[in-house]
């Protein structure tokens, strides 16, 4: 079974779709962080990292339902799964927010956004592929 899961060769194409899509999703991304910094400056607490992964796993189960059905071409699922969504989402961030969260002292807090962002991540990507698989 992992033999099947090995990475493909990408043709320079499809690298340059990668890349396109690593930079819109990096932008995205920090347009976010930038519009909701008010909100964690006020709470305290991650959110803009959380509702980023959330999303990004609900468009990844998305993403992912379409190419397997053929909806999507291979080029648009590497640009957009593996470049948006790839740069978009992230675990270091995560962790260094997790980081902070527990250097601070607040191990609920820490507890609860590891669980909210893998919670809510595996939830949101299924409900993505539940959505894929009925358009």
């Amino acid at each position: 079974m992992l033999a099947a899961m090995s990475p493909m060769p990408m043709s320079p194409s499809l690298w340059l779709w990668v890349a396109l899509g690593g930079a819109v999703g990096a932008l995205c991304r920090q347009g976010l962080v930038l519009a909701l910094a008010p909100l964690v400056v006020r709470t305290g607490f991650p959110v803009t990292v959380l509702l980023i992964n959330v999303l990004g796993s609900f468009l990844l189960g998305l993403t992912l339902a379409l190419a397997g059905r053929g909806v999507w071409p291979e080029a648009a699922r590497l640009g957009f799964g593996t470049g948006v969504l790839g740069a978009f989402t992230t675990f270091s961030t995560f962790s260094a927010d997790l980081d902070a969260l527990i250097r601070r002292g607040e191990g609920g807090a820490a507890l609860a956004y590891a669980g909210l962002n893998v919670g809510l991540g595996l939830g949101a990507a299924v409900c993505g592929r539940l959505l894929g698989g009925r358009l």
